[in-house]
């Protein structure tokens, strides 16, 4: 709240504010504490607010020649003219009532609400004339006994006011006495009074003489465009001027007063485009929401459409040896000003094309059907047409390729931990959805308005108001603006009128005066004592005696919850004319948007921290074999090596081998990953263990031929695949991986036949499996049988061949590569493998962790079990059952378990989690909330000090700074966006 001025004070302290935003030009103190407004002025207002160009000799001769008293080079308004232009609506409509031949209760009974409110004081040129008879003549005459009017008269008058210049000025003189001869108004009526020696025939200064005078070139103001629902604009060119205007002699001033028309008329000016859908210095928008929406979806597309960094990934560029703190500033930097030249030009194009149709002074169809169909393009195709370029990044499908906290990888970028933020937050989609429909309910009405107009009857219905107010129309804010003209002309017009009058204190005062000047005489001048007080004082004297006495008043005004309350309501509008910019408002929105998708990403992040740990903590037990559709997973446990099982230590996990995979959903399920970053020496060397759970298979070939190796059998069966293949042009290597392909396919169970088919149904590089593939593909498996190692084991082909089978069930491959060789893939979720022997209540199961596919059946492969979301030990169930398991356990339960659970009870009690982050949250809300909401209530404040003078304007040299840097106020609306980015970029990140 502050303490601003009262009465005439507060106003004089607002044209003062009106002349300094109004001088351009005036960059001395000394010429702009002057309060002069000249043509240059003028012209760049015109310019700049309504596109209106004129030159300044226009300027001059078209409205300084009727409202500045002239029309030279040097010719200017100064406060005092200002005023009087201002009063011309208020002086119209008390002199229309006066000269009307309506009865005032008439006129008043067909009043509408709004021009009953705006209303000016009716008797206030009948007592200003008072005034001036009074100061004049020294109480010779009154309103009802009105004097003669002649030269003598007017040069008193002008003596009177200080006038000098027009007292001398004989034909200004003449000419007003002739204009009064010639109004029937200006002779005498039947209710005033004649004086010895005056003709009633002859022209008396009286009421009607006086509103007529100060109104006759006037005639062009229209007091029905005060309460009509359009903008200024529209009610001086109805119809626009896209054409241009030629001067004439009616609109450049010429009438019986000027002998000679100005020289510019026969001239044209126009109206020049300046794209008033982006212009957001002047403001001229059809609605604010749509500046609203556009910002939006400009802002919120950066975080659901594009990439919060679009960093080059630095591994296409840089050696590891290279990959240095310093190269990794130089990427970042390069990286975030890649997203800055994204965000200027494709954030500018964007905002330009779905701003089109929103110019108040646009009357073209094509501008707001470009823009619906820029809404189509840059809305909804990128929300259903997933996609990923240099601009958008759209597709969040990805995101299953994107590691999370607990697992590291080697090509993690920016880009995936966009589509990482798109899949855990994609429901936030939507938003966009929402703008863009009201986007098109807005173009669609800014059509319909175009095609068909709006009819003046249409503007006053409530459904239409109640669109608008929810649409935030300019035109609305421009009708509450000139209604708020209205009222506080009436309003300075009230005041400055009640400085003339005696009130309590001046009457005191008066009363105090003449017993003073009693006792000073010894009572010899009581009776002249009224002669002594105010009451022999000119009116002007009065009125700077209580001008004074104003100047120490003053009343409490402002308060967060008042502005907006006055703003909400309206009455900010209609009674003090305060605009706010389109874009303040737009950059409030914005933040609230941005304090909410926040509040909500903050609750979904912690809602899954809590959930982690809760898991983390207390792993509950599986009753039953819970059937995941999307993805389910078995292991068989003869199938799976124990790291350092032979030297009784226990690593809590498995390398279980033909692990199988079924479902839709788990292919999408697993990333690539570092083996070595991920376990390290957890299980050993990696390779070593992959190898080792094939050990007693490879024994088991060693036994049946003698010592021989899988490498040394599979050799022998590879030249029998190359020779026979290759009798049909096959080359060497074609020959193998036809051979590997089809003995995959023959010996592939009906249920992993279904699955492969199911995953690749629409890949091309992995067809279909028919009768047609298995019918040829025995063929070539074929070709290796016993009589294929005849050479090589004569007399043991059988065993050879037995050999050959279980070093093909091991590597599916002719030529098996090592594991370290092979990629390797962790999976983006927890997924629960169970061991196949099983039944529904009776089972044993873990969570499956690295594994490296089946390169010929990708439903099958090698994998870790027993360890999920970083920790091992992970089994449950019936493991008592399987000998390995059960040991591992024990070892986890003897050796293991106490220390975790001693290392568990450091960290703080889930209760203590939950009420930390509620209140932090919580702080953190009302924080931010509070702090959005003091921007409207400030700014308002702001220019309610400037008006009523509490921040000094055109008495302070500073004031030119504050306009010719008026710039840099842009600059807050974009730290108010880019703290909330980085506060969200942050947040996201420290929580991620």
């Amino acid at each position: 709240k502050f303490l601003r001025p009262k009465g005439a004070v507060k106003d004089t302290k607002e044209l003062e504010f009106l002349v300094a935003l109004l001088q351009t030009t005036h960059n001395e103190a000394e010429s702009f504490m002057d309060g002069s407004v000249d043509a240059k002025d003028v012209r760049a207002f015109l310019l700049s607010r309504y596109g209106i160009q004129l030159t300044e000799t226009q300027v001059r001769e078209v409205i300084f020649r009727g409202l500045a008293g002239g029309e030279g080079e040097d010719e200017e308004m100064d406060i005092l003219e200002i005023v009087a232009i201002l009063m011309i609506p208020m002086l119209v409509k008390v002199s229309d009532a006066i000269l009307g031949s309506d009865s005032p209760d008439a006129r008043l009974s067909s009043m509408d609400e709004d021009k009953k409110r705006l209303l000016p004081p009716s008797d206030i040129i009948e007592d200003v004339l008072q005034d001036i008879l009074h100061d004049t003549t020294d109480g010779a005459y009154d309103v009802e006994h009105p004097p003669p009017l002649t030269p003598a008269l007017l040069r008193q008058i002008f003596l009177e006011y200080d006038e000098l210049e027009l007292v001398r000025d004989d034909d200004l003189i003449q000419q007003m006495i002739d204009m009064a001869s010639e109004s029937s108004s200006s002779s005498m009526d039947d209710d005033d009074t004649l004086k010895d020696g005056e003709s009633k025939s002859s022209p008396v200064l009286n009421v009607k003489a006086f509103a007529k005078a100060l109104t006759m070139d006037t005639n062009l103001y229209n007091p029905e465009n005060e309460t009509r629902y359009s903008e200024v604009y529209n009610d001086v060119f109805p119809e626009g001027f896209e054409e241009g205007v030629k001067i004439g002699e009616e609109t450049a001033g010429k009438s019986k007063t000027m002998n000679r028309a100005p020289s510019v008329v026969g001239e044209t000016f126009q109206k020049i485009t300046t794209f008033s859908h982006m212009d957001y210095t002047a403001d001229n928008f059809v609605h604010v929401i749509h500046v609203v929406l556009v910002w939006l979806v400009v802002v919120f597309s950066y975080f659901f459409y594009m990439s919060p960094v679009s960093g080059v990934p630095k591994a296409e560029f840089l050696e590891d040896e290279a990959d240095t703190f310093g190269t990794r500033v130089g990427f970042s930097v390069f990286g975030w000003t890649v997203t800055m030249l994204k965000l200027v030009i494709v954030g500018s194009t964007v905002s330009f094309l779905l701003a089109l149709g929103n110019g108040l002074f646009q009357k073209s169809i094509l501008e707001p059907i470009v823009g619906l169909a820029s809404v189509v393009v840059l809305v909804f195709l990128p929300y259903y047409m997933p996609e990923t370029n240099f601009v958008f990044n759209t597709n969040f499908s990805n995101a299953t390729n994107v590691t999370d906290s607990s697992h590291n990888t080697t090509n993690a970028t920016d880009d995936s931990a966009h589509e990482y933020f798109l899949y855990d937050f994609k429901e936030l989609f939507d938003i966009m959805m929402i703008f863009g429909v009201l986007l098109v309910i807005v173009q669609l009405k800014n059509l319909v308005t175009i095609v068909f107009g709006t009819s003046d009857k249409l503007k006053k219905n409530p459904a239409f108001m109640m669109l608008e107010n929810f649409l935030g129309s300019n035109v609305k804010r421009a009708y509450g603006s000139k209604q708020a003209a209205v009222y506080k002309i009436n309003e300075m017009a009230r005041n400055a009128y009640d400085l003339h009058k005696l009130d309590e204190k001046a009457a005191e005062r008066k009363e105090l005066k003449r017993e003073v000047s009693i006792e000073a005489t010894g009572g010899q001048n009581e009776g002249e004592g009224e002669k002594t007080g105010l009451g022999d004082k000119s009116s002007r004297a009065i009125a700077l005696q209580k001008y004074n006495d104003l100047t120490d008043d003053s009343d409490e005004v402002g308060g967060v919850i008042w502005a907006w309350k006055e703003y909400i309501s309206g009455n900010l509008g209609v009674t003090e004319g305060v605009w706010l910019p389109s874009r303040l408002i737009a950059a409030n929105v914005i933040l609230f948007f941005t304090i909410f998708v926040v509040l909500y990403i903050c609750t979904m992040i912690f809602t899954g921290f809590i959930w982690g740990i809760e898991e983390f903590f207390d792993a509950a037990q599986l009753k039953e074999v819970i059937y995941n559709t999307d993805c389910f997973s078995e292991f068989d446990y003869n199938d799976c090596y124990f790291p350092f099982e032979e030297a009784a230590f226990y690593t809590g996990v498995a390398v279980c081998r033909d692990v199988s995979l079924s479902g839709p959903g788990c292919d999408d399920l697993f990333e690539e990953a570092d083996p070595e970053s991920t376990f390290g020496s957890a299980i050993g060397n990696m390779c070593d263990s992959f190898n080792a759970a094939f050990a007693p298979f490879e024994k088991q070939v060693g036994d049946l031929l003698g010592g021989a190796s899988c490498p040394y059998v599979l050799d022998a069966a590879k030249k029998s695949v190359v020779d026979v293949l290759g009798a049909y042009n096959y080359s060497a290597e074609d020959s193998e991986l036809f051979y590997n392909v089809c003995y995959r396919y023959t010996y592939m169970e009906d249920e992993d036949i279904s699955k492969f088919n199911e995953w690749f149904d629409d890949d091309t590089y992995y067809p279909d499996i028919t009768e047609e593939t298995l019918a040829d593909c025995g063929i070539v498996a074929s070709i290796v049988s016993p009589e294929t190692f005849v050479d090589s084991y004569q007399g043991r082909e059988e065993a050879a061949f037995a050999g050959f089978q279980i070093c093909m069930d091991l590597y599916k491959s002719l030529s098996p590569r090592p594991f370290c060789e092979e990629p390797f893939y962790f999976p983006t979720e927890s997924i629960i493998t169970y061991e196949k022997n099983r039944t529904d209540t009776e089972f044993c199961y873990s969570y499956l962790s690295l594994c490296v596919a089946d390169q010929y059946n990708p439903s099958r492969g090698t994998c870790v079990i027993g360890e999920a979301d970083g920790r091992y030990y992970r089994f449950g169930g019936a493991y008592e059952n399987y000998p390995s398991i059960n040991k591992t356990m024990n070892h986890y339960q003897i050796f293991v378990e106490p220390t975790e659970q001693s290392f568990l009870s450091l960290f703080p009690a889930q209760w203590m989690l939950t009420l930390t982050a509620a209140i932090g949250i919580t702080s953190g809300l009302i924080a931010a909330l509070a702090t959005a909401l003091v921007y409207v209530p400030s700014s308002i404040h702001t220019i309610l000090k400037f008006r009523s003078g509490v921040i000094p304007s055109l008495k302070d040299p500073k004031f030119i700074s504050y306009r010719k840097n008026l710039h840099n106020q842009t600059y807050m609306i974009g730290s108010m966006f880019w703290v909330r980015l980085c506060c969200l970029s942050l947040l996201y990140r420290g929580c991620c």
